[in-house]
């Protein structure tokens, strides 16, 4: 799939993993727990497309503002003059767009061994992932942001390259694959929060709390992507940061949640 341009869409794996858990005869519980997940995504992911018909006022200064009020210098501008070569790609340029593009990938994957090990803590972490994605949904639709290489175009901010749609058009041969994702809608100015920087933490965090000996590969990751989405030029700092805080806030409020559900249930059988 990968070598085909094919981003392993929810709706991709919902069938790919379907045919494993129906060889493996867990079929009818696989769709009671996956089957509310997948549509509520789905369903995001449609409503986030249609954001740019509704409100149609985009932001494009309180990002890198922030940026260089903390590093006195845009790190995206910075990064793509340090490391990116015109006409020549780098391998790090490729693990970026990898890592890019892995950001849904892992949490699915992640989601799909929760539930093997532990149906409540796949509940849980289906919870978050939709909490989180529905929090960042309301944020787009009021704050409409253009991410750091549509500000360069517009000449708001110095040259910066949208690097991912360049290795995208040299890494690929395109095969057509059915998805529903063909009939969501773009939306380029879905930057603040980055998602791209959320799901990878709360999943981090998800990860930590089950398996501790993972934290340090764990905190490589995340900061990879982190980086990888500034230098691609899809997110800025600030982006980044209020990513962080999103998956943060959802994962604790969860936490919090849970943990007085519990009291609630012991007080009552009390």
């Amino acid at each position: 799939m990968a070598l085909h341009q094919v981003f392993f869409t929810p709706d991709q794996f919902f069938v790919l993993a379907l045919v494993f858990v129906f060889i493996s005869g867990q079929a009818k519980e696989f769709l009671i727990d996956w089957t509310p997940l997948v549509l509520l995504i789905l369903t995001y992911e449609y409503f986030r497309g249609l954001i740019p018909l509704v409100n149609h006022h985009i932001h494009f200064n309180l990002m890198w503002r922030f940026d260089q009020l903390v590093f006195k210098q845009i790190p995206s501008v910075v990064l793509q003059r340090l490391f990116y070569s015109p006409g020549h790609a780098h391998w790090y340029d490729y693990v970026a767009v990898i890592l890019y593009l892995s950001h849904f990938i892992i949490p699915l994957i992640t989601g799909f061994i929760f539930w093997e090990i532990d149906r409540a803590y796949y509940r849980e972490f289906a919870i978050a992932i939709v909490g989180l994605s529905y929090l960042t949904f309301l944020t787009y639709l009021i704050f409409p942001a253009a991410p750091p290489w549509l500000a360069a175009q517009q000449g708001i901010i110095p040259p910066v390259v949208h690097v991912t749609n360049l290795l995208l058009g040299h890494l690929f041969s395109y095969i057509p694959i059915f998805t529903v994702y063909r009939y969501v809608g773009v939306n380029l100015t879905a930057a603040v929060p980055s998602l791209h920087a959320a799901y990878p933490l709360l999943t981090a965090l998800y990860i930590g709390k089950k398996f501790k000996r993972a934290i340090p590969i764990l905190v490589i990751y995340v900061l990879a992507i982190w980086v990888a989405v500034m230098y691609l030029g899809e997110h800025y700092f600030f982006d980044v940061v209020l990513g962080a805080i999103y998956a943060a806030f959802i994962y604790v409020v969860i936490q919090r949640a849970k943990k007085y559900l519990i009291r609630r249930k012991a007080a009552t059988a009390e």
